[in-house]
């Protein structure tokens, strides 16, 4: 009987070290997944008009100071060149981009 605790235990041991790194493992594929910069002939970025320079935009909801680093959806305002944005999920957005989706950061 007393085996069979130990076995028990262990994987009960092994069971819980194998939850605690889902959450690491996961983390660390996303970041890989994330890496892909958002392409402008994609058909989300044309869906909202997106353009990697803020500077190219023609659009009449757009303002020059409007650029994706200082809207409340890029998700990194630390990442200056390309970073994360909440519209476009696993893609990267570049800091001076801009889309119809711009929220300003507040």
């Amino acid at each position: 009987m007393k085996k069979q605790d130990l076995s028990r235990r262990s994987f009960l041991k092994f069971g819980a070290a194998g939850l605690a790194a889902i959450p690491v493992v996961s983390m660390g594929i996303s970041t890989a997944a994330a890496a892909e910069r958002l392409d402008e002939s994609a058909p989300e970025a044309q869906a909202l008009n997106y353009k990697h320079d803020t500077t190219q935009v023609d659009h009449p909801a757009h303002s020059p100071d409007q650029k994706c680093i200082n809207c409340l959806l890029y998700t990194d305002p630390s990442a200056t060149e390309w970073g994360a944005c909440a519209v476009f999920p696993n893609k990267l957005v570049a800091a001076n981009g801009w889309c119809t989706a711009y929220v300003a950061r507040g």
